[in-house]
């Protein structure tokens, strides 16, 4: 998908600063040239010459006011010009000769016509104030520009590749998908890859955002860019150094300042005609009144320099552009990818957050639940069924499969294996044909079900699988998933917010109906095939303002794709994710999307102000100036550089966001056991669920999970049950 994602990082500093298609802001227009030139000697001393023309200014003033030395005092003022002004003047060439009419030649023409009326003090300090604020406004987009760098710089330049028992040190461009290479402790991982040999944690926070490191073991993807914290590790590489996930959020965000909005879009056109525009309004202020009405010639040249500074479109240019990339990087940060800037302005006009099941809202790990035997024990029905399915390659095999290895239980030896695909499986063992399937593999075969238990089991959200004979049913194990912990801190956010959710998925409606209700989910639909959920897409949308989906970016890709908004969770961060999807999150963190949420509103609201402030305080002094109460100072002080600025510090606020949602630990939550068991009449029963996870032991008594867990965002559950037995009251033991 990403052909070449490390480009050259002038293009991209170009790019990521602003809007290089602006031609009428002069700080917009200084990204065409090269950001990697050497600094030169105005630039090392800026501050220097800055106070020196200050100087000179205040020097001409007090010549002029105490002395009444005018031409000596408009000398002083040129001298100041000549020490400030070196960058300005440098760049109103470089904009002249590329045909280009911006900020600076406004300033420029002002400055200099101020000599002609004896006011170049005032000249001076217009170009004085301006420099300064080009400066600061480098100063501060620099810290954008250089939290985004950042993110090409998380990637080691080398890597150690593996050649037979040796490990020699190589450029990370040259190692080749399928290499092997070997990962120290306390370094950085160059490519993505899958860990072969050995174990440890890796800090994925630059990458995922989260903060807590992760075990990794044989098996598991490694991202480049991650810490390896512990033990040294040999990785299989997946992913070349120009298609890694680092290099593909790069890339991402490049994409995205080229996907504008629609304001930056409409100011990119206003300010094509703007900057002309008041060039010529400028001209007419100084040329009407005097020329037609016979009014003084020098006040309205006057007013027309100040119209021309006053007017400078600098601050409404950057009101936009500016806050967007500042909340990309910060989002980029947060490890959440946003495509394009008009996805941050989208936020405003998603009504409803439509979610898929299984891998979203779940966690996508299928695990065993119940075992029911009507024959044999249980753990034969185990062994039976684990032993067929440990030759097939279905998730719902692999989680049978990893149970009864868990249960220390030994498989038998099966002969005849044969897959029915799309129905279940069958082998002999000890010379009986044994099945596995579902409940509509057995009913096509005429078996006489257990209606009751099968109806209650999927009332419960659980999928039953049956072992059986040719003649018979011999036992039935359930299947469920988990629901995520930070799920319902996502729903109950979503809708504090005032918006609306909707569940459709693919999986029964019975299982949706216990995750939906568990979640207090607006509206529930399952048994949805992918043409169906863009049917409930389209529904959504013809009754909102606009929907939102939520999937894994994979089975969802057609919803995704017909939303209005397309948002992938987790580890299906892949080619086909960012492909299909408009924001990606890079873990399974739900309280991401309440941050993207969070942060785009945020945006959205400081553009705003950025938007309107440039307007109203450009507006209401152009009045001021054809009014005659404006001065050449206060225009550049407050009209110019003061917005200029304030549009700046309010655009960098979004990097200040911190996130209002705590991290949950997982471990006290994750249960491996499955089974209470009674140690005096041994009557076993499973352990319970309550708010779609595992009931946890803590003391003698089970309790919901959401009573272990702190969180602002979650109210907690009392529900308990006490560990004693029914029937005996004897002391249940959990296995």
């Amino acid at each position: 998908m990403i052909k070449k994602v490390f480009y050259n990082l002038n293009d991209f500093y170009k790019l990521v600063k602003m809007n290089k298609d602006s031609p009428s802001c002069s700080h917009c227009a200084k990204i065409e040239m090269d950001y990697h030139h050497e600094e030169s000697f105005f630039e090392n001393y800026f501050w220097y010459f800055i106070g020196s023309s200050g100087f000179l200014i205040l020097f001409a003033i007090l010549i002029e006011f105490f002395l009444d030395f005018i031409i000596l005092s408009q000398i002083f003022a040129l001298l100041s010009i000549s020490l400030s002004s070196f960058e300005v003047f440098e760049e109103t060439l470089e904009d002249i000769k590329n045909k280009r009419i911006t900020a600076n030649l406004l300033m420029i023409i002002a400055a200099i016509a101020s000599f002609f009326i004896f006011h170049g003090q005032e000249g001076a300090t217009a170009i004085l104030l301006y420099a300064i604020a080009e400066h600061l406004e480098e100063i501060t987009t620099e810290k954008s520009r250089n939290a985004i760098g950042e993110l090409l710089e998380l990637v080691p330049d080398e890597a150690f590749l593996k050649k037979g028992n040796e490990y020699a040190k190589v450029p990370s461009e040259q190692i080749k998908e399928g290499d092997i290479i070997g990962i120290k402790p306390a370094m950085k991982v160059p490519l993505d890859g899958l860990i072969i040999s050995g174990q440890s944690y890796f800090d994925e926070a630059a990458i995922t955002g989260e903060s807590v490191p992760v075990f990794k073991k044989e098996g598991d993807e490694v991202f480049a860019g991650s810490f390896n914290s512990e033990s040294f590790v040999e990785l299989e590489v997946i992913r070349e150094s120009t298609n890694t996930i680092v290099a593909q959020i790069a890339k991402s965000i490049e994409i995205a300042q080229q996907n504008k909005s629609k304001k930056e879009k409409f100011i990119q056109k206003f300010s094509r005609y703007y900057t002309p525009s008041i060039i010529i309004a400028a001209l007419l202020v100084i040329i009407i009144p005097s020329l037609f009405f016979g009014l003084n010639f020098r006040d309205w040249f006057y007013r027309g320099l100040i119209l021309l500074v006053v007017s400078c479109p600098c601050a409404l240019t950057l009101s936009t552009p500016l806050a967007n990339v500042v909340a990309l990087t910060k989002l980029a940060k947060e490890g959440i990818l946003v495509k394009g800037n008009k996805f941050i302005e989208l936020v405003n006009d998603i009504q409803t957050f439509a979610f898929d099941k299984t891998g979203t809202l779940t966690e996508g790990k299928l695990k065993v639940f119940d075992i029911i035997a009507y024959e044999n024990k249980k753990d034969e029905v185990l062994r039976l069924t684990s032993s067929l399915e440990r030759l097939s390659e279905h998730p719902i095999g692999h989680a049978i499969v990893n149970y009864a290895q868990n249960s220390n239980i030994e498989f038998y030896e099966v002969k005849d294996f044969e897959i029915l695909k799309g129905k279940g499986i069958r082998g002999k063992i000890d010379e009986q044909i044994f099945q596995v399937g579902s409940e509509r593999f057995f009913t096509e075969k005429d078996f006489n079900l257990p209606v009751n238990n099968l109806d209650e089991m999927k009332e419960e959200g659980l999928l039953p699988i049956l072992l059986g004979t040719e003649q018979k049913i011999l036992g039935i194990i359930t299947i469920r998933d988990v629901m995520r912990v930070t799920a319902p801190i996502l729903i109950n956010g979503l809708k504090k917010r005032g918006y609306s959710t909707s569940l459709i998925s693919g999986d029964t409606q019975k299982a949706c109906d216990t995750i939906g209700g568990c979640l207090d989910v607006d509206n529930i639909e399952g048994n949805l095939l992918p043409n169906q959920k863009i049917e409930r897409i389209h529904q959504i949308q013809n009754t909102s303002k606009k929907v939102a989906m939520v999937g894994d970016g994979i089975n969802d890709a057609p919803a995704l794709a017909s939303s209005d908004l397309g948002i992938a969770i987790g580890a299906s961060a892949t080619d086909l994710t960012l492909e299909t999807a408009d924001i990606v999150i890079m873990n399974d963190d739900l309280t991401k999307l309440l941050t993207f949420v969070d942060i785009t509103k945020k945006t959205n609201s400081i553009i705003k102000q950025n938007i309107w402030t440039s307007i109203i305080v450009k507006l209401s002094f152009a009045i001021l100036t054809v009014l005659g109460l404006m001065t050449l100072f206060l225009a550049v002080g407050i009209g110019d550089m003061g917005v200029s600025l304030f549009v700046l510090f309010n655009g960098m606020r979004i990097l200040r966001y911190k996130s209002e949602f705590q991290e949950i630990s997982l471990e006290t939550l994750e249960n491996n056991v499955k089974t209470i068991i009674c140690q005096n009449c041994k009557t076993k029963n499973t352990l319970p669920q309550h708010h779609g996870r595992d009931m946890i032991k803590r003391d003698d008594k089970l309790v919901c999970w959401r009573k272990l867990i702190d969180h602002d965002q979650l109210k907690p559950c009392e529900e308990e049950m006490p560990l004693y037995c029914p029937k005996c009251q004897a002391e249940l033991k959990i296995h």
